[in-house]
Protein backbone atom coordinates (compact mmCIF):
# COMPACT_ATOMS: atom_id res chain seq x y z
CA UNK A 1 0.00 0.00 0.00
CA UNK A 2 2.69 2.42 1.04
CA UNK A 3 4.52 1.73 -2.62
CA UNK A 4 1.15 2.66 -4.33
CA UNK A 5 1.00 5.92 -2.14
CA UNK A 6 4.48 7.15 -2.85
CA UNK A 7 3.84 6.21 -6.55
CA UNK A 8 1.06 8.56 -6.60
CA UNK A 9 3.06 10.98 -4.40
CA UNK A 10 6.04 10.98 -7.03
CA UNK A 11 3.88 10.81 -10.19
CA UNK A 12 1.82 14.24 -8.66
CA UNK A 13 5.39 15.77 -8.19
CA UNK A 14 7.16 15.04 -11.46
CA UNK A 15 3.74 16.45 -13.52
CA UNK A 16 4.25 19.39 -12.08
CA UNK A 17 7.97 20.42 -11.60
CA UNK A 18 7.81 20.00 -16.03
CA UNK A 19 4.67 22.96 -15.66
CA UNK A 20 5.67 25.23 -13.34
CA UNK A 21 7.43 27.70 -15.10
CA UNK A 22 7.05 31.17 -12.80
CA UNK A 23 9.70 31.92 -9.97
CA UNK A 24 7.35 31.05 -7.24
CA UNK A 25 10.25 31.83 -4.61
CA UNK A 26 9.53 35.52 -6.11
CA UNK A 27 6.12 35.94 -5.62
CA UNK A 28 5.81 38.20 -2.33
CA UNK A 29 3.49 36.80 0.46
CA UNK A 30 0.31 38.16 0.33
CA UNK A 31 -1.63 40.05 3.04
CA UNK A 32 -4.85 38.67 2.09
CA UNK A 33 -7.11 36.84 4.93
CA UNK A 34 -9.62 34.55 3.67
CA UNK A 35 -12.66 33.98 6.35
CA UNK A 36 -14.77 30.92 6.07
CA UNK A 37 -18.34 30.97 8.55
CA UNK A 38 -20.54 28.22 8.67
CA UNK A 39 -24.30 28.83 10.77
CA UNK A 40 -27.64 26.18 10.04
CA UNK A 41 -31.11 27.51 10.38
CA UNK A 42 -33.88 27.73 13.61
CA UNK A 43 -37.39 27.89 12.46
CA UNK A 44 -36.81 29.68 9.48
CA UNK A 45 -37.89 28.14 5.99
CA UNK A 46 -35.44 27.95 2.92
CA UNK A 47 -37.53 30.50 1.19
CA UNK A 48 -36.77 33.30 4.35
CA UNK A 49 -33.37 32.41 4.24
CA UNK A 50 -33.28 33.35 0.40
CA UNK A 51 -35.00 36.57 0.80
CA UNK A 52 -32.76 37.19 4.12
CA UNK A 53 -30.03 37.10 1.34
CA UNK A 54 -31.38 39.68 -1.41
CA UNK A 55 -32.21 41.68 1.78
CA UNK A 56 -28.19 41.56 2.78
CA UNK A 57 -26.16 41.34 -0.04
CA UNK A 58 -26.22 44.70 -0.82
CA UNK A 59 -23.88 45.19 2.32
CA UNK A 60 -21.45 42.98 0.67
CA UNK A 61 -20.87 45.17 -2.37
CA UNK A 62 -17.43 46.27 -4.11
CA UNK A 63 -16.83 49.27 -1.29
CA UNK A 64 -18.94 48.88 1.22
CA UNK A 65 -17.10 47.22 3.67
CA UNK A 66 -13.14 48.03 4.28
CA UNK A 67 -10.60 45.67 2.67
CA UNK A 68 -13.44 43.43 1.60
CA UNK A 69 -12.48 41.42 -2.08
CA UNK A 70 -15.23 39.33 -2.24
CA UNK A 71 -17.97 37.46 -0.49
CA UNK A 72 -19.35 33.81 -2.27
CA UNK A 73 -23.17 33.04 -0.43
CA UNK A 74 -22.66 29.11 -0.28
CA UNK A 75 -25.30 26.32 0.89
CA UNK A 76 -25.24 22.74 1.42
CA UNK A 77 -29.04 21.64 1.22
CA UNK A 78 -28.50 18.35 2.24
CA UNK A 79 -26.73 19.04 5.94
CA UNK A 80 -28.16 22.56 6.19
CA UNK A 81 -25.53 24.33 6.55
CA UNK A 82 -25.47 27.73 4.74
CA UNK A 83 -22.59 30.85 5.11
CA UNK A 84 -19.77 32.61 3.39
CA UNK A 85 -16.46 32.44 1.87
CA UNK A 86 -15.41 36.36 2.54
CA UNK A 87 -11.48 37.36 1.24
CA UNK A 88 -9.84 40.73 2.53
CA UNK A 89 -7.29 42.15 1.83
CA UNK A 90 -5.64 41.49 5.70
CA UNK A 91 -5.95 40.75 9.05
CA UNK A 92 -7.03 44.25 10.27
CA UNK A 93 -9.93 44.17 7.84
CA UNK A 94 -11.07 40.85 9.24
CA UNK A 95 -11.13 41.92 12.42
CA UNK A 96 -12.73 45.41 11.71
CA UNK A 97 -15.61 43.60 10.06
CA UNK A 98 -15.89 41.11 13.04
CA UNK A 99 -16.16 44.39 15.62
CA UNK A 100 -18.56 45.66 13.10
CA UNK A 101 -22.53 46.10 13.55
CA UNK A 102 -23.25 44.18 10.11
CA UNK A 103 -21.46 41.26 11.46
CA UNK A 104 -23.27 41.79 14.98
CA UNK A 105 -26.47 41.51 13.47
CA UNK A 106 -25.99 38.66 11.73
CA UNK A 107 -24.83 36.54 14.39
CA UNK A 108 -27.21 37.76 16.72
CA UNK A 109 -30.08 37.14 14.10
CA UNK A 110 -32.58 34.59 15.73
CA UNK A 111 -32.82 32.16 13.01
CA UNK A 112 -29.51 31.88 12.37
CA UNK A 113 -27.94 29.55 14.99
CA UNK A 114 -24.49 27.52 15.22
CA UNK A 115 -21.86 29.67 13.98
CA UNK A 116 -18.30 28.59 12.86
CA UNK A 117 -15.90 31.10 11.86
CA UNK A 118 -12.23 30.29 10.96
CA UNK A 119 -9.90 32.59 8.95
CA UNK A 120 -6.64 31.79 7.22
CA UNK A 121 -3.69 33.55 5.80
CA UNK A 122 -3.47 32.62 1.65
CA UNK A 123 0.03 31.11 0.64
CA UNK A 124 1.66 33.16 -2.13
CA UNK A 125 1.75 30.02 -4.90
CA UNK A 126 -2.30 30.62 -5.06
CA UNK A 127 -1.14 33.29 -7.57
CA UNK A 128 -0.09 29.57 -9.81
CA UNK A 129 -3.59 28.20 -9.34
CA UNK A 130 -5.54 31.39 -9.71
CA UNK A 131 -6.74 31.63 -6.51
CA UNK A 132 -5.49 35.41 -5.47
CA UNK A 133 -9.50 36.84 -5.27
CA UNK A 134 -8.55 39.94 -6.52
CA UNK A 135 -7.12 39.02 -9.66
CA UNK A 136 -9.54 36.58 -11.00
CA UNK A 137 -11.80 36.89 -13.63
CA UNK A 138 -15.63 37.84 -11.92
CA UNK A 139 -18.84 38.34 -14.14
CA UNK A 140 -22.23 39.47 -12.46
CA UNK A 141 -24.41 37.43 -14.26
CA UNK A 142 -24.93 33.49 -13.71
CA UNK A 143 -23.48 31.34 -16.24
CA UNK A 144 -22.49 28.32 -17.60
CA UNK A 145 -18.97 28.89 -17.16
CA UNK A 146 -18.95 31.04 -13.66
CA UNK A 147 -18.46 28.84 -10.45
CA UNK A 148 -21.25 27.16 -8.77
CA UNK A 149 -19.49 25.04 -6.74
CA UNK A 150 -17.34 25.43 -3.74
CA UNK A 151 -15.22 22.97 -2.03
CA UNK A 152 -13.15 23.29 1.16
CA UNK A 153 -10.33 20.94 2.23
CA UNK A 154 -9.08 20.89 5.45
CA UNK A 155 -5.60 18.85 6.84
CA UNK A 156 -2.99 18.98 9.72
CA UNK A 157 0.49 17.85 9.48
CA UNK A 158 2.55 14.69 10.63
CA UNK A 159 5.93 14.57 11.14
CA UNK A 160 6.28 17.14 8.64
CA UNK A 161 7.60 21.03 8.98
CA UNK A 162 6.68 24.14 7.66
CA UNK A 163 9.43 24.46 5.32
CA UNK A 164 8.72 20.83 3.98
CA UNK A 165 5.16 21.53 3.94
CA UNK A 166 6.11 24.79 1.61
CA UNK A 167 8.01 23.12 -0.35
CA UNK A 168 5.01 20.18 -1.65
CA UNK A 169 3.22 23.32 -2.29
CA UNK A 170 5.30 24.46 -4.55
CA UNK A 171 6.19 21.10 -6.22
CA UNK A 172 2.13 20.31 -6.79
CA UNK A 173 1.23 24.43 -7.09
CA UNK A 174 1.37 23.52 -11.49
CA UNK A 175 -1.61 20.92 -11.54
CA UNK A 176 -3.77 23.59 -10.11
CA UNK A 177 -2.97 25.99 -12.77
CA UNK A 178 -5.57 27.21 -15.30
CA UNK A 179 -6.96 24.97 -17.78
CA UNK A 180 -5.30 21.79 -16.22
CA UNK A 181 -8.24 20.53 -14.03
CA UNK A 182 -11.66 20.42 -15.68
CA UNK A 183 -14.13 22.68 -14.09
CA UNK A 184 -11.65 24.23 -12.23
CA UNK A 185 -11.78 28.12 -11.85
CA UNK A 186 -9.48 28.62 -8.74
CA UNK A 187 -7.98 27.24 -5.66
CA UNK A 188 -6.89 29.21 -3.36
CA UNK A 189 -3.88 27.27 -0.82
CA UNK A 190 -4.81 28.53 2.84
CA UNK A 191 -3.09 28.14 6.20
CA UNK A 192 -3.87 29.25 9.75
CA UNK A 193 -0.31 28.55 11.66
CA UNK A 194 -2.06 28.93 14.93
CA UNK A 195 -4.09 25.87 14.80
CA UNK A 196 -1.54 24.06 12.07
CA UNK A 197 -4.72 23.51 9.83
CA UNK A 198 -3.84 23.99 6.14
CA UNK A 199 -5.63 23.19 2.79
CA UNK A 200 -7.67 24.97 -0.18
CA UNK A 201 -10.48 26.79 -1.36
CA UNK A 202 -11.66 25.56 -5.05
CA UNK A 203 -14.04 26.96 -7.07
CA UNK A 204 -15.49 24.85 -9.75
CA UNK A 205 -17.82 25.42 -12.43
CA UNK A 206 -20.47 22.62 -11.53
CA UNK A 207 -20.92 19.12 -9.74
CA UNK A 208 -19.83 16.81 -12.49
CA UNK A 209 -16.19 18.59 -12.30
CA UNK A 210 -16.23 18.28 -8.55
CA UNK A 211 -16.61 14.78 -8.52
CA UNK A 212 -13.94 14.34 -11.44
CA UNK A 213 -11.65 16.03 -9.34
CA UNK A 214 -12.35 13.61 -6.25
CA UNK A 215 -12.06 10.42 -8.46
CA UNK A 216 -8.67 11.84 -9.82
CA UNK A 217 -5.50 10.17 -8.86
CA UNK A 218 -4.64 13.78 -8.31
CA UNK A 219 -6.83 13.81 -5.67
CA UNK A 220 -5.85 10.47 -4.34
CA UNK A 221 -2.32 11.21 -3.95
CA UNK A 222 -3.09 14.52 -1.57
CA UNK A 223 -4.95 12.54 0.65
CA UNK A 224 -2.81 9.47 0.54
CA UNK A 225 0.25 11.80 1.82
CA UNK A 226 1.65 9.62 5.14
CA UNK A 227 2.47 13.61 6.13
CA UNK A 228 -0.71 15.28 5.49
CA UNK A 229 -3.83 14.05 8.30
CA UNK A 230 -6.99 14.30 9.75
CA UNK A 231 -8.49 15.76 6.19
CA UNK A 232 -11.85 17.22 6.41
CA UNK A 233 -13.94 18.71 3.24
CA UNK A 234 -16.99 20.30 2.89
CA UNK A 235 -19.16 21.01 -0.33
CA UNK A 236 -21.72 23.95 -1.20
CA UNK A 237 -23.84 25.41 -3.63
CA UNK A 238 -22.78 28.86 -4.79
CA UNK A 239 -26.03 30.95 -4.42
CA UNK A 240 -26.76 33.30 -7.10
CA UNK A 241 -26.76 36.52 -4.96
CA UNK A 242 -23.37 35.85 -5.03
CA UNK A 243 -22.89 37.79 -8.66
CA UNK A 244 -23.45 41.17 -6.41
CA UNK A 245 -21.05 40.94 -3.81
CA UNK A 246 -18.21 41.56 -6.44
CA UNK A 247 -19.36 39.19 -9.00
CA UNK A 248 -18.58 35.60 -10.00
CA UNK A 249 -15.13 33.56 -10.97
CA UNK A 250 -15.29 32.48 -14.08
CA UNK A 251 -13.26 30.85 -16.56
Amino acid sequence: MKKIVFLLIAVLIISCQSEVKAPIANIPAPNMQVLTVKYELSEMSLKAHAQLGNDVVDNFAPGKIRGLISKTFIGNLEKGVFGGVYYFKDKTSVDGYLASELWKGIVSHPNLVNFETESYSVAAISAVSNGFADKRKVINSVEKNTAHQLFIVNYGLSEMSLAEHAQLGVDVVGNFAPGKIKGLIGKTFIGNLEKKVFGGVYYFTDKASVEAYLASDLWKGIVSHPNLVNFKNERYTIAPISSISNGLPSL
